[in-house]
């Protein structure tokens, strides 16, 4: 344990040097728990696009399509895609992966969800506002990464929702998962709120800290249903 500590620890150095190494410390101790899990969770929201343009055009000659069933069958079948079951189940239940591809080839793909209640842990839902879509999953074929392409996905499934009556893109990721949080800054993606919870074998607690046009006051039965 000590020794993958250290690790961490070289590696927040070689990253950030000292600052990280303190910020990732922090962090930790802000979700200790000597009798349970601790968790923090950055919620963040995506409304206008900032890609750069040589990144656009690195992809001009690139596929952007929402995947049908078909695809996500034949994506199945190549363990490199990551792309399982429990995809295609999601799919089922209407959510949409938008792909990228170089001809033939998969460059990377993203979920979006329309459902308004999005689970973020622990059977904790976060109720985001009509105009929001919750956006997951995101995955680049090694060959393509470095390149900035899951930005560059982000911003076209945000052109797409806004074709339909859409605004933001919502996420959510932990606090400590650096390489995401670099990502989808990059992406334009801006911090709205947090979401600290911890959870022992008796008891569960939780808090939730966003701004006020990130939430919906409406109170939801279940997908789409109000009252």
């Amino acid at each position: 344990m000590l020794l993958k500590i250290i690790k961490i620890l070289a590696k927040q150095y070689k990253l950030s040097g000292w600052y990280g190494v303190v910020l990732h410390i922090g962090r930790h101790l802000m979700v200790f728990s000597p009798f349970g899990r601790g968790t923090r969770l950055f919620l963040i929201v995506l409304s206008e696009s900032r890609l750069a343009y040589k990144v656009e055009k690195t992809a001009n000659d690139h596929i952007f399509r929402w995947a049908t069933r078909d695809d996500l069958l034949k994506l199945m079948k190549i363990p490199s895609s990551e792309i399982k079951m429990r995809d295609l189940n999601s799919f089922d239940d209407g959510n949409r992966c938008l792909l990228q591809l170089d001809g033939e080839a998969l460059v990377g793909y993203t979920w979006i969800s329309l459902n308004p209640l999005v689970e973020i842990l622990w059977g904790i839902h976060f109720n985001m506002p009509d105009d929001m879509v919750y956006n997951y999953n995101g995955y680049t074929a090694p060959a393509y990464r470095g390149t900035a392409y899951q930005a560059l996905r982000h911003q076209k499934v945000l052109s797409l929702i806004q074709k339909e009556g859409k605004k933001r893109l919502f996420a959510y990721v932990d606090h400590m998962n650096y390489h995401s949080l670099s990502g989808t800054r990059k992406s334009g993606y801006k911090i709205v709120g947090t979401i600290k919870g911890f959870q022992t074998p008796k008891r569960l607690r939780f808090s939730i800290k966003v701004s006020q046009d990130c939430w919906a006051k409406l109170v939801r039965m279940g997908p789409h249903q109000f009252i």
